[in-house]
């Protein structure tokens, strides 16, 4: 269900840690993928153009790459734990279905190298790299909520999408489970209409174990094409009778090539 598995295990802490890596500072964009557009003046204006930019993403988006850092504070009454932990991620194209899948390996924890043996039992999947976006801003399901655009106090601010369950929600086949009492709010760049801040908060009653989802996106060259990808992502919830605040950090994306190498007979 929408739920980054690592959260719960390594997720980070930015704010509540003075040693938190700054984020990596996006890509320049060029003017051509800058110039002005017309704001949107209804929020169904502005959700049709955020299902199409997350379409283009998934269908566009290449087998990607990119370093992170996951910092974790964990408190249980007068007992506190913080981990940093250190890797990448893999988002990759499977060519045969066309579909992106995802996958987090830790090659370092508290400053100490994971051995390379170790690395098989962190390799972690997951599906909230993307699909974070996906759960809104998809075609599928839309109409399981409701979305109000709040009034922008100038043109330079950026567009601000609030975000409830539908009334139907209960009702509508293909919907997420598990949603109920959900709010969130999305935030979006005026200039090139992209999603640029989007959260979730579920009540802890619920029975999610992750109260709050956010994640910042910036603009980030992949070979010689611009795509707007998480930058920070910040959750809090509960493990176990632990609260749990974790921030995870990403930079350095690049396009993943997986290499073989055949040896011949002669070269044995």
């Amino acid at each position: 269900m929408f739920l980054h598995p690592i959260s719960l295990v390594l997720f980070s802490i930015s704010a509540l840690s003075p040693h938190a890596p700054a984020p990596a500072s996006p890509a320049p964009l060029t003017f051509t993928q800058i110039r002005p557009a017309a704001i949107p003046s209804t929020a169904d204006e502005l959700v049709d153009r955020l299902v199409r930019n997350a379409a283009a993403l998934d269908a566009t988006l290449p087998s990607i790459t990119a370093h992170e850092v996951v910092q974790t504070y964990a408190s249980r009454r007068f007992h506190r734990q913080q981990t940093r932990s250190e890797g990448m991620v893999q988002v990759v194209r499977i060519a045969s279905a066309g579909t992106l899948t995802e996958t987090h390996q830790m090659t370092a924890h508290n400053g100490k190298p994971v051995a390379s043996d170790d690395r098989a039992q962190t390799t972690q999947p997951s599906d909230g790299f993307i699909a974070e976006q996906e759960m809104f801003f998809s075609r599928s399901t839309r109409p399981c909520f409701t979305f109000t655009l709040a009034p922008q106090p100038t043109q330079s601010d950026p567009l601000q999408l609030h975000i409830a369950l539908s009334p139907e929600y209960a009702s509508l086949a293909g919907c997420p489970s598990g949603l109920q009492g959900l709010t969130g709010i999305a935030r979006v760049d005026p200039a090139t209409h992209q999603l640029i801040h989007l959260e979730r908060t579920i009540p802890t009653q619920a029975g999610s174990p992750i109260s709050f989802v956010s994640t910042d996106y910036a603009p980030a060259s992949v070979g010689d094409k611009t795509f707007w990808l998480p930058d920070l992502t910040i959750s809090t919830g509960a493990q176990g009778k632990s609260s749990v605040y974790t921030a995870v950090y990403y930079s350095d994306y690049h396009q993943y090539a997986a290499t073989i190498t055949v040896l011949t007979a002669a070269s044995q």
